[in-house]
């Protein structure tokens, strides 16, 4: 089996060196089963324009080929426009300089490109409609990963966006989506009257025969590096209080994150709780709107904004933290929730998208189902007082959201899409 993959942007690129770290482990893991190929585009520059800027300089001597984590990565050229950069044309460009490369090495008979049995895009768009397109120029199945704003978000911005994600889920052979409510979306999104149970109709020996196309398969966690340590190690490394426990959030700080819900809720728990803390892991645009919140609340002296922290220390806030706190508005299959768990840190996180399918309430942590200050800071201090079993919480995940099962799901669904197409 041999996938050519396309990932402009879930994947370590020129703009984010750590983009895509989970499909890079998922790929990585993959590469022990399946050759793997994966094109992320590269601005193309006009040698004229290379002179004007440093920035244009600099990406006309980007390379063209490279090797991430063992996987070959190619980078095919695309045209940029300065100052544009909507997810349409986005869509135009890099499917385009996917579609001049193939078609410039399938030319030659002898083209490694030729031995592709898959074309897989993760996220809707660019990289799903582009896998769509080039499956049905050259003859190969396609296949689109779906991760959640490129369904729950995306297609709402316009017209425009809901058309071409439409048109690429359609067209797709098969659409791995990482969650079950995400799947019931995906359906929805892909004909609103028709093909409601995420199947298609294809005939076999003259006799019409339903063939499944939606499957879903969640994110996996890599249990080798996000391991249980000592908590009280964990924090003495990144110069923790011992006597103190810690909130964790770990992301972008953006809107759709929710944190506003978490910082009023903290700042109703520290009334009782007095040795807490919240640690916000991450940067984004609304940090400095979340730090005023914080002073206007009282809490500045107590939540910590330590911005952007390298991928290989993550694993010592997950750790740390006593409780990891995901306040979110919509989420796909969030994949902090699978690594804090990994690393025996019970979770308490709003019952959206898909964190139901990862949180069963109590088990694992609490769920706040309304978006209430109150109910929030009620799980938060529950779980607190919980004494969690840490090995019992990896558990948890390892035997449902290992690279080594999800390896497994998608393998059977590269089979299918196989033998039905």
């Amino acid at each position: 089996m041999h996938l050519l993959v396309l990932a402009s942007h879930l994947f370590p690129n020129y703009k984010n060196p750590n983009a895509g770290a989970f499909v890079v482990e998922q790929l990585r893991h993959l590469k022990e089963f399946c050759d793997v190929t994966v094109f992320v585009p590269h601005p193309w520059v006009p040698p004229a324009v290379g002179k004007l800027s440093r920035k244009w300089q600099q990406y006309a001597q980007l390379p063209d080929e490279e090797t991430v984590a063992g996987i070959k990565v190619l980078h095919p050229r695309r045209l940029v426009i300065p100052k544009v950069n909507s997810w349409a044309w986005m869509t135009v460009s890099v499917t385009l300089s996917y579609w001049r490369f193939l078609s410039h090495h399938l030319r030659f008979t002898d083209s490694p490109f030729h031995r592709f049995t898959h074309i897989e895009g993760h996220f809707a768009l660019p990289d799903g409609f582009a896998a769509a397109f080039l499956g049905r120029q050259f003859g190969k199945p396609s296949i689109i990963h779906v991760h959640g704003t490129d369904i729950h978000t995306i297609p709402q911005q316009s017209a425009l966006l809901r058309f071409l994600t439409a048109w690429a889920l359609r067209h797709a052979d098969a659409i791995r989506a990482v969650s079950s409510d995400l799947a019931e979306r995906t359906v929805k999104l892909t004909d609103a009257g028709k093909q409601r149970s995420g199947e298609t109709e294809k005939r076999r020996n003259g006799e019409a025969e339903k063939v499944r196309k939606v499957w879903v398969v969640p994110n996996g966690v890599d249990l080798s590096k996000f391991r249980l340590m000592e908590r009280q190690e964990a924090k003495r490394q990144l110069g923790l209080d011992d006597d103190k426990r810690y909130l964790l959030y770990v992301g972008r700080l953006v809107a759709v994150k929710g944190l506003d819900l978490l910082l009023d809720a903290f700042a109703q728990l520290v009334q009782n709780q007095r040795d807490v803390e919240l640690v916000l892991v991450g940067d984004g645009a609304e940090r400095h709107v979340l730090a005023q919140r914080a002073t206007t609340l009282g809490i500045r002296d107590k939540v910590h904004f330590v911005g952007a922290q390298p991928h290989e220390r993550i694993v010592l806030w997950m750790n740390a933290g006593d409780v990891f706190c995901l306040p979110s508005h919509k989420e796909g299959l969030p994949t902090v929730l699978l690594e804090s768990l990994a690393c025996g840190t019970p979770v308490v996180a709003t019952s959206v998208g898909g964190i139901p399918e990862i949180v069963t309430d109590g088990q694992v942590g609490r769920l706040v189902h309304y978006r209430d200050p109150r109910e929030m800071a009620a799980c938060i201090e529950e779980v607190l007082e919980t004494p969690w079993d840490r090995q019992q919480l990896r558990n948890y995940v390892a035997e449902r959201f290992s690279f080594e099962v999800v390896t497994r799901k998608l393998l059977e669904m590269y089979g299918s899409v196989m033998r039905d197409s």
